[in-house]
């Protein structure tokens, strides 16, 4: 309304001290950010040629990422390092659909990227390498690596403090926490990896401290995967307005009619809240699930994890920061997973807009990973009829859950329930 009684001239002026404000503001972030690094070394980065891993060079993979980069769809997320970066319409124009703030594709997002490793010499090669390749598609003054690893009787260590240095000649700001100590003897399986999962988040806060707050927590296990996959979930992310995204994951059995099988039945729920099934064709029996998914465009769940979650960091900054969790004993909930209670978490808090990507499909096995290919030939011939955004609904009122309650096993061990989850409401938004 005050718009149409502030006067033209007045108008013009007002817009170009705006965008005056805009600039100085924005010069000044940069030049901060930049201060913050070691130029040349990120210059360094820039300047060389990165390969990809080998599973993400067969023939179906190079298709399967010319479409995945159709229309210059991840443009607004590439970062220009040491130079102004590009103002990307397209990329206002995506964060804007997504519920996101325009400017946002200016300024560039910032990612802190957390794993946990334990006995992962076979993946972690291929993990460097298209990390590296992210790292230097994004910018390194928009990067921060947590890794924490502890207890591995391999190479793991060794080829991680070899990343370290790796990543110091670029000055890829990381943090590194590579322990001795293993399980305990006695141990409470979620409890554990709760813990395990929440020291990869500790330098959240030191970062915090320094001025550094991120715009997006990218939660990675010891997975195989390529870098377009990850590109892919952060765009949906965006594109979505989602605040938990993921792929699916998946193991292969050669000799079965279906290869590929899904993998995390344990944690993942679809919006109606039950179980996912295992096979790819019937994860879910809720109509329009089912019909995005034989599309494979993304679709709503009450929870997933699948390997990697793209995180609205939100909810980790509050005052009562959000961290995994094993359940509240001697209450009645239900003892499920970390990454299920972190779901039920943050429903609780408001954050209730959650989205599985079923065209990014991630591996635990290198010989799981050369199977892929086969979904990629099948997404290339789909035929796509509904709108790749989503229309999202409420929750489920219950969920299923299956309890993990006794000490030193690995799998659950109670009967199987339909819970209560949220005390807050189901209502998205």
């Amino acid at each position: 309304m005050l718009a149409h009684i502030i006067p033209k001239g007045r108008k013009k002026t007002l817009y170009a001290i705006s965008s005056l404000i805009f600039i100085t503001v924005f010069y000044f972030y940069r030049k901060s950010q930049i201060g913050y690094f070691d130029l040349e070394k990120v210059k360094k980065l820039q300047r060389i040629r990165l390969d990809s891993a080998p599973f993400c060079l067969t023939k179906s993979r190079l298709s399967f990422d010319r479409y995945l980069e159709r229309n210059s769809r991840y443009d607004y997320l590439e970062a220009d390092t040491y130079s102004s970066p590009k103002v990307d319409l397209a990329g206002k124009k995506i964060l804007q659909e997504g519920g996101g703030i325009g400017n946002a594709a200016i300024l560039r997002k910032k990612y802190f990227f957390a794993i946990n490793l334990y006995n992962n010499e076979e993946v972690i090669p291929y993990m460097i390498q298209e990390l590296m390749l992210l790292f230097k598609f994004f910018g390194v003054e928009n990067i921060f690596l947590s890794l924490y690893e502890n207890g591995s009787k391999d190479n793991t260590k060794k080829l991680l403090r070899d990343f370290s240095e790796y990543l110091k000649t670029f000055d890829i700001k990381h943090d590194f926490v590579l322990e001795d100590g293993s399980r305990p003897k006695e141990f409470h399986r979620i409890e554990y990896l709760a813990k395990v999962r929440n020291r990869a988040l500790d330098p959240l806060e030191k970062e915090k401290k320094k001025g550094r707050v991120y715009d997006k927590i990218i939660f990675m296990n010891d997975i195989f995967f390529c870098r377009n996959d990850i590109l892919e979930l952060v765009y949906q992310s965006d594109f979505q307005g989602s605040d938990l995204t993921c792929p699916l994951d998946f193991f292969s059995e050669p000799d079965w009619e279906n290869k590929l099988i899904f993998r995390d039945t344990w944690v993942a729920r679809d919006i109606e809240g039950s179980r996912f099934r295992q096979l790819f064709r019937e994860l879910s029996d809720h109509p329009e699930t089912k019909l995005r998914n034989d599309q494979k465009l993304p679709f709503q769940v009450q929870c997933s994890w699948n390997g990697v979650a793209v995180l609205n960091p939100k909810p980790f900054y509050d005052k009562d920061p959000l961290r995994f969790r094993r359940s509240h004993v001697g209450t009645g909930e239900c003892s499920a997973s970390e990454c299920s209670l972190l779901c039920n978490d943050l429903w609780n808090r408001g954050f209730r807009r959650f989205v599985a990507v079923p065209e990014i499909m991630v591996s635990y096995r290198h010989r799981d990973a050369v199977y892929v290919d086969i979904n990629y030939d099948k997404i290339l011939s789909t035929n796509r009829t509904l709108v790749e955004k989503i229309k999202y609904i409420d929750g489920p009122s219950k969920i299923f859950c299956v309890g993990l309650e006794g000490m030193n096993i690995l799998e659950p061990d109670q009967p199987d329930l339909w819970v209560n989850y949220t005390t807050t409401g189901v209502k998205v938004t």
